[in-house]
């Protein structure tokens, strides 16, 4: 089987398919769930395309970052279409439809771990739809009853008889037949391919060296650019002397963008070079003199004020100020992260007016495709985009900026192709932020151990209007009361577990400081805000984490049973080893639910996590091997944040700069990962993403049990030396 990015042009419906040179074309359809009213649900640009040599083809617009989605798409489709494993190509658009989209955030984008379980439906259906099809088409040629025959491998198949016909010999006269409305789907007993490991197919083209990442694109003629951005995030371009660079070598151009500059250049050393040297000035801003410690003190006056709307209540607000039982309080805080992918930020562009074509490996088609419609009047007629592959993404890949640059950089020079790229330092210094968040609990215990009231006070930015998100509106939707973030309040406001009487509140901070969705968004900070308090209270009442947590899982069976897996996996009711500490958390996010238990040493070197059991439960593990390696992953992401990452605001702009100051996990830190799948018939969750809340508040929690000393401010390497 091979994977790579193709294109296929629109035609005119005719009989129920889609008609494009000798090919069965099936259109998905939104998932009943995701469909509204108003909406066609048919999303006639992502299809499935069988051509007369065999060959399946399928389109849709979800980006592989290395998450393995492709993998895991193509293994519901031949599965469900009873296609030849080696016959499947996945490809993405070039050209963007409204089509493509995912229908509640309205726009093509990879992100909130959606890309199996949001196709999983329409991919399954759809492939029916074919096999059915080419089913019926091969009845009427041997002339038996279409029940008596079976796809598989590539063929329609006769089992009485012996007869097979190929997939390619029967699209043609498929392509004269009605589209089923509904199709059989298989029965799980005849779901062999999904539920079980299989090699991912970009696999090989990574080890080979033939993937094309955007870094890797060349184009003939092509010129470099770096950039210069204004330190300061709010502050823009005053002056610059384009001739201070002229004598350079290799420079062509010194390009205007938004917030800066792009030096054209034969290499992009050379054009480094010289927008290091470039003289230029930068306007003067109210945040020129912005720090972390003022923005502290912004999120703590935040904490206390008194005119914040309630978003969230269940119960009574008054219980939740009660005296009448054991009081908990307890303050959290996380810092401003970068997202540090491992490829930088980069997009290739030949721009002109009659056309602008763009190589990106980017989450956020839609947005590249706004920021320029915006920014240059670029009609979609004119637009193409050619999704590479990303060396990471973790939500920073979903913004415009670079394609921006890259497009005003090539009109330049006119339209020839320029490569533009940031230098870590540029990202890490002038890029996109998750932000800073302060979060004040007080929870009331009654007598026997149980909370009967929480009451939670959030301060810090509301990202999601930035997204097209009003929070009032999503509050109305969502059965909250007013001011809703999803991108500040996830997994406080949908918390799961049995609290009588829960109020949650968000006093808005604005920063002038980009932020951007960082792997899990709100669930990453939330997640470590709840369940180390949930650790506080337990404590308070003498219990045992683990039942404590169960204790508030009414009706909650899947957080039972992942918190029970975890428990098994871990050996918890028994003594832990000598010299080790254990911490317990388990969230919901995206729709899968995950518990892991941190064993971890501390000692006067230091800390050292040495184990980490995850248990999930994401409903079908579509291919368990991927979700085994998600996991891990995500230990690994959040336990680097978890122990030393950082970002510190001084004079308006980022400390940091570079991995000597921003430290990644190193090998010798990782821990070992076991991951342990719970399937108990849930539906189809995420998995991206899931795995990275409950390894903070985890990790704290087995500290607490170490040292009696709570961490309650990340990250761990400002409390803890070695």
């Amino acid at each position: 089987m091979k994977t790579h990015h193709v294109s296929f042009s629109r035609r005119a419906f005719l009989g129920g398919t889609l008609v494009a040179g000798a090919a069965l074309i099936i259109p998905l359809r939104l998932p009943t769930a995701w469909a509204r009213e108003e909406e066609d649900p048919l999303l006639s640009h992502a299809y499935i395309r069988i051509d007369t040599s065999g060959q399946v083809t399928f389109l849709l617009p979800t980006s592989e970052m290395g998450q393995g989605t492709h993998t895991g798409q193509a293994q519901i489709l031949a599965e469900e279409l009873g296609a030849d494993w080696s016959r499947i190509t996945v490809g993405m658009p070039n050209q963007l439809s409204d089509d493509y989209r995912i229908p509640f955030i309205g726009q093509m984008r990879s992100v909130g771990s959606f890309g199996i379980r949001f196709w999983h439906d329409p991919l399954r259906r759809a492939a029916a739809q074919a096999r059915e099809m080419l089913t019926q088409a091969a009845a009427e040629r041997l002339d038996v009853a279409a029940a008596a025959l079976h796809a598989e491998n590539g063929f329609i198949v006769h089992a009485d008889s012996g007869r097979r016909i190929p997939f390619g010999d029967l699209v043609e006269d498929a392509m004269a037949l009605p589209m089923p409305e509904e199709p059989t789907l298989r029965p799980d007993s005849e779901r062999t391919l999904t539920g079980r490991k299989v090699a991912r197919l970009d696999t090989p083209a990574k080890v080979t060296g033939k993937a094309v990442y955007g870094i890797d694109v060349e184009r003939e003629g092509m010129l470099y650019g770096a950039v210069r951005l204004a330190p300061v995030f709010s502050a823009d371009v005053e002056t610059f002397d384009e001739s201070s660079v002229s004598g350079i070598p290799g420079v062509v151009a010194v390009v205007r963008v938004p917030r800066g500059v792009v030096v054209v250049a034969d290499s992009w050393w050379q054009a480094k070079q010289a927008a290091n040297a470039l003289e230029i000035t930068f306007t003067r801003t109210p945040a020129d003199t912005l720090s972390t410690d003022e923005i502290n003190a912004m999120l703590r006056e935040g904490l206390d004020r008194t005119d914040v709307p309630v978003t969230t209540l269940l119960g009574e607000a008054e219980a939740t100020l009660s005296d009448d039982g054991q009081v908990v309080e307890a303050e959290y805080s996380v810092p401003l992260l970068t997202h540090a992918s491992m490829e930088p930020i980069n997009c290739t562009a030949e721009s002109t007016e009659e056309r602008t074509e763009l190589w990106i490996g980017t989450q956020g088609q839609d947005v590249v495709r706004m920021t320029l419609e915006n920014a240059m009047q670029i009609p979609a007629d004119r637009f193409f985009i050619n999704t590479t592959y990303l060396g990471g993404g973790f939500g920073r890949k979903t913004h415009g900026e670079i394609a921006l640059q890259a497009a005003l950089a090539s009109r330049a020079v006119d339209g020839r192709p320029v490569k533009v790229l940031w230098a870590r330092e540029d990202d890490v210094q002038q890029g996109q932020y998750r932000q800073t968040m302060m979060c004040r609990f007080r929870a009331v215990l009654n007598e026997a151990g149980q909370i009967t009231g929480m009451r939670i006070r959030v301060a810090g930015p509301q990202m999601g209007r930035e997204y097209g998100i009003d929070p009032e509106q999503r509050a109305q939707s969502t059965g909250n009361l007013a001011n809703f973030d999803p991108f500040s309040l996830g997994g406080l406001s949908d918390m799961r577990y049995a609290i009588p009487n829960f109020v949650v509140d968000h006093a808005v901070v604005d920063l002038p400081i980009p932020l951007c969705p960082w792997r899990s968004i709100a669930h990453s900070f939330n997640g470590f805000f709840f369940e180390s308090f949930m650790d506080e209270c337990a404590a308070a009442a003498g219990r045992d984490p683990l039942e404590f947590r169960r204790s508030h899982c009414t009706d909650q069976a899947r957080m039972l049973a992942v918190l029970d897996r975890v428990a098994e996996m871990s050996h918890w009711q028994e003594p832990a080893a000598e010299g080790i500490s254990r911490g317990l958390a388990v969230v919901e996010s995206y729709g899968s639910y995950v518990a892991q238990v941190v064993e971890a040493r501390a000692d006067d070197e230091g800390i050292q996590v040495e184990r980490v059991h995850a248990a999930i439960d994401c409903g079908r593990a579509i291919n368990p091997g991927q979700v085994e390696a998600q996991l891990q992953g995500a230990v690994i992401d959040a336990l680097g944040a978890a122990m030393g990452q950082k970002v510190t605001i001084r004079d308006g702009h980022a400390e940091q700069s570079n991995f000597h100051d921003y430290p990644l996990l190193r090998i010798g830190e990782a821990p070992e990962v076991a991951v342990s799948i719970v399937d108990i018939g849930s539906p189809l969750g995420g998995v991206g993403e899931p795995g990275i809340p409950p390894l903070a508040p985890a990790l704290a929690n087995a500290l607490f049990a170490a040292t009696q000393q709570r961490i309650r401010h990340l990250p761990l390497a400002d409390h803890v030396q070695g």
